[in-house]
């Protein structure tokens, strides 16, 4: 019988609703940006490990189409592990910006974005950065209900002598943006305080396959640190005028994938208490009240494997090396989605 379900069932990525609100050409235009920040670096990388003060910057940017526009931001060190873990020797950026001075910029309607960008300048940590953005363009494949990215060649330098160094990065679609293009809104919650019942059952099978996939176990659905909101690398959004409280089907949207088995960052371990010894090895740790959902999710999945694979080895920032990494790395996941039993074995008998 499961059989027949399994391979009776149709792709249900429709379920998901429509995105209703316009898009920003920041993230629909396929064009990696060509970006230079100019700002006290220096000081910032040494005040970054203990501090997210923010430093004044230019930012140059075009996409193209036209010729470079300048901007003042205000530049801050961001995150935690790359930030303050003492391996990376170059934290993750937040960028700001006034909303009156980027009309008729690219970044037109943004007030902060995330810059994801290079750890160490060696190459093989820049691809690492590739398979980071990667990682959300692949959920981008899965559901509108996911952070958009987009591709830049970033240029640091300290002031407008300095040659600076150049490496692959990537911003980051603000959650109150993916909430708007969804018809939602962001839903603010303390630990704890969203609770299994409350997620929409689709939506967090699907989040919770979608880090199965990558080999991702740094994450929470229901907590995160103690003294921030929840959750650890998961929003939420709902319904507008929804609370913590009276909050039904929401919708959780995982972030940040650096310990990913896809990424494979050298400073990234296991968690304590998962029996697992590599990130590459994949573990579920889906909740057993949604896990009804799961044959429908994996159909989702399954339907979209060539998509996937394409967007892999289409990727021209790549080499041939991480690019077979990735391949392997994620057929290998789509042969548990094609075998019922191991799909039984793996997920739904081995929730939470």
């Amino acid at each position: 019988m499961f059989k027949a379900l399994w391979f009776g069932l149709l792709a249900l990525a429709g379920m998901a609703a429509s995105p209703v609100a316009a898009e920003s050409k920041l993230f629909t235009d396929p064009a990696p940006l060509q970006i230079i920040i100019t700002a006290p670096f220096p000081d910032l990388v040494r005040a970054a490990p203990k501090s997210t003060a923010a430093f004044p910057a230019t930012l140059s940017v075009t996409d193209g189409s036209g010729p470079a526009q300048a901007l003042a931001i205000q530049l801050s060190p961001r995150g935690m592990t790359r930030r303050t873990g003492g391996y990376c020797q170059f934290p993750p950026l937040l960028l700001r910006f006034d909303k009156a001075s980027v009309k008729g910029t690219v970044f037109k309607g943004q007030h902060k974005l995330k810059l994801v960008t290079y750890c160490r300048p060696a190459a093989d940590y820049e691809q690492r950065i590739v398979l980071e953005y990667l990682a959300y363009k692949l959920y981008n494949v899965i559901t509108p209900f996911s952070h958009q990215v987009r591709a830049a060649q970033v240029t640091y330098r300290k002031d407008a002598q300095d040659p600076g160094v150049t490496r692959f990065g990537f911003v980051i679609e603000d959650i109150n943006d993916v909430a708007g293009r969804n018809g939602q809104e962001k839903l603010v919650a303390a630990n704890h305080q969203i609770t299994i019942r409350q997620l929409d059952a689709h939506a967090a099978v699907r989040a919770t396959v979608f880090e199965y996939m990558i080999g991702n176990l740094d994450w929470e659905l229901l907590a995160g640190p103690v003294g921030v909101d929840c959750c650890h690398n998961s929003h939420f959004i709902s319904v507008a005028g929804a609370t913590p409280i009276n909050a039904k089907g929401v919708i959780p949207l995982p972030y940040d994938f650096d310990y990913s088995g896809l990424v494979d960052a050298p400073y990234a371990d296991p968690p304590e208490g998962i029996p697992i010894n590599r990130n590459t090895d994949r573990y579920y740790r889906g909740y057993c009240a949604t896990s009804g959902e799961v044959a429908s999710v994996v159909e989702e999945y399954r339907a979209h494997h060539a998509e996937i694979m394409a967007l892999i080895n289409n990727e021209p920032h790549l080499n041939g090396y991480f690019r077979g990494r990735a391949v392997h790395f994620m057929e290998d996941f789509f042969t548990t989605l094609n075998d019922p039993g191991r799909v039984q074995s793996q997920l739904v008998k081995h929730c939470r």
